[in-house]
């Protein structure tokens, strides 16, 4: 569905719309679609048109929290160029989702709490005008499917998913958030409150990170523990993770 450009176009002036061919890809995967713009009542001067990949992510304040839309791939599609009346023009794209792209999906269910979308950003002048963000489903990749049901078999109930703004500590990784996949307490840890799992991956493979809430006990206080694992993409199909997961847990409780 063709949207009027707002601001700096003026009303009811240029119209821009976004189909999807991809709704859904796997980190590391492309998306690709085509961008349409027409206008009616006279020309429009564009410095340019680029499709992007949005999340919503968490940014902590001294007095709260607060949500915001951080941008995190961008391709140029066309531009600069003289949009005339009666004259439409598109463009095809194709956004290559970074490895660390927040997932949305794992075993056909929604994480609740985490999105993506792929916006339009028109260029003109005055400033910026985002226009028809289009949601897409991320699916976990395989070994992320495989670690996530790992720790399910441990008994932790998977709750939901959150993006943080900031970096992981001692992590390698490119983005200026990352994704923390919630899990509440399995009685077969009864020292844990919750776990978190955050995936940073490469084209070579993924660090999992855990971080675990330890509950107070008689003579500790409560704290937060936090283990990592290096998983190679070529080697995990080798290896036993629910051993794996089952004795990192054991030593972090």
């Amino acid at each position: 569905m063709f949207k009027t450009l707002l601001g700096a176009l003026g009303a009811h002036t240029a119209e821009v719309e976004t189909e999807l061919f991809t709704p859904g890809a796997q980190p590391g995967q492309p998306v690709r679609g085509i961008i349409r713009m027409r206008c009616h009542d006279r020309p429009v001067r564009v410095k340019g048109v680029a499709a992007e990949l949005i999340t919503r992510a968490e940014r902590e304040h001294d007095d709260g929290e607060s949500l915001v839309d951080m941008a995190f791939a961008r391709q140029p599609v066309f531009g600069p160029f003289e949009l005339l009346p009666g004259y439409p023009l598109e463009g095809q794209f194709e956004l290559v989702t970074p490895w660390e792209t927040p997932i949305t999906f794992y075993n056909g269910r929604h994480l609740h709490g985490t999105a993506v979308a792929v916006r339009t950003r028109v260029d003109v002048d005055g400033g910026f005008d985002a226009t028809d963000t289009d949601p897409i489903g991320v699916g976990a990749l395989p070994p992320q499917h495989v670690l996530l049901a790992a720790v399910e078999t441990w008994g932790f109930e998977l709750r939901h998913a959150d993006v943080e703004v900031g970096r992981v500590d001692r992590i390698p990784h490119s983005l200026p958030f990352f994704q923390e996949i919630e899990f509440g307490p399995s009685p077969r840890f009864p020292t844990l409150n919750q776990l978190e799992v955050t995936f940073l991956a490469d084209p070579h493979g993924m660090y999992v990170v855990i971080e675990v809430d330890k509950r107070a006990l008689l003579f500790a206080p409560g704290r937060d523990v936090m283990d990592a694992i290096r998983v190679d993409f070529a080697t995990f199909e080798q290896v036993d993770w629910v051993a794996v997961i089952g004795e990192r847990l054991h030593s972090m409780s």
